[in-house]
């Protein structure tokens, strides 16, 4: 059993007075890959929304490597930036796709030159270079998905959050992010993956975590669960 490298404890999320989460207990897993599956609309990215630390505005408490996370705006954010979210849709900014790779370090206030350097060297490793002078709109969707990971890796995250990357993805490109999520874990990144690919399941899951409407029904290694 790997280590626990992030647990929510006793989460409760309204909208419009209205529980859409209501669990007790989840724990993400160091250097695993940690799937979040279930039914649509059973709360897997309102949760993947508080455990990165994009909402605070929750009931519950969030632990970080054992310790208690506090919810103002500081903190959160200091968390946050340990952490990297790829979502379904990728949101690439107004200009070149190296500027959309750079901008978190820019927002770092990382000095120019070792941006450059830092986007060319995420580029080469993701063999995503001949993008890096197109415009934001030139790209297809599974050339967006590259990009806005080149742009969540580029921080070197501990947990790396991930809202169903596949959907959409032509099988060349849905085996591309198979073996690069793979290989992230291998060099010791932790994943939260949310996913209804069976494959991706069946193949890569260390951990599962089986939500419905908005409840845990089932948590723990794959190779022990029945799904």
């Amino acid at each position: 059993m790997r280590n626990i490298i992030l647990e929510a404890n006793n989460i409760k999320k309204c909208y419009d007075k209205e529980y859409v989460l209501d669990l007790e207990n989840i724990k993400i897993y160091e250097g695993s890959f940690n799937f979040l599956i279930g039914p649509n609309g059973s709360g897997k990215t309102t949760l993947l929304n508080i455990l990165s630390m994009i909402d605070t505005d929750f009931k519950g408490s969030i632990f970080y490597r054992g310790d208690k996370v506090k919810k103002d705006k500081k903190e959160a954010l200091e968390l946050r930036r340990r952490f990297s979210v790829i979502w379904q849709n990728p949101y690439l900014f107004k200009g070149t796709i190296a500027y959309n790779i750079g901008l978190p370090l820019k927002l770092r206030q990382m000095k120019d030159r070792k941006v450059e350097k830092k986007v060319r060297e995420i580029s080469e490793e993701l063999e995503i270079t001949h993008l890096l002078d197109k415009s934001h709109n030139e790209l297809s969707g599974g050339e967006r998905q590259k990009a806005s990971i080149a742009r969540a890796l580029i921080t070197d995250p501990e947990i790396l959050f991930i809202d169903e990357p596949n959907n959409s993805l032509d099988y060349e490109s849905s085996r591309y992010f198979n073996n690069l999520f793979s290989k992230l874990i291998d060099e010791g990144i932790t994943i939260l993956l949310i996913t209804h690919d069976l494959y991706q399941i069946e193949n890569y899951a260390d951990y599962i975590t089986l939500l419905e409407d908005g409840r845990v029904i089932k948590s723990g290694l794959y190779e022990n669960m029945e799904i």
